[in-house]
């Protein structure tokens, strides 16, 4: 009789560890999942990030070029007028000697 009440014990034992291993797994298996949809929102955001961040680049580097056309046309714009204003003081400066000189003879 000692053997069978010693064999139910152990059965007994053995069902409580069963159902505790079942329970962990069960709280491991609720726990993997969470970390895993975490995982993927995190995912996710990195794309999300990621095709923001190359949008921004696109964008500024469309700005880059902007600025460096207008650069560009401020400089040559610059360029003209000043080459204008050369010309016409040249032009201005020539008479008034020459006739400075002419009257001087």
């Amino acid at each position: 009789m000692d053997i069978l009440k010693d064999l139910e014990n152990m059965l007994e034992t053995l069902v409580d560890k069963y159902n505790e291993l079942k329970k962990e797994k069960s709280d491991l298996q609720s726990q993997y999942n969470e970390l895993f949809n975490e995982y993927e929102r995190t995912n996710n955001e990195k794309e999300d990030l990621s095709r923001q961040l190359e949008e921004l680049k696109r964008k500024n580097e469309e700005v880059e070029n902007y600025l460096s056309q207008m650069r560009a046309t401020l400089i040559s714009r610059l360029g003209e007028e000043f080459a204008q204003n050369n010309d016409s003081s040249e032009f201005s400066n020539y008479p008034d000697q020459g006739d400075s000189n002419q009257s001087s003879y």
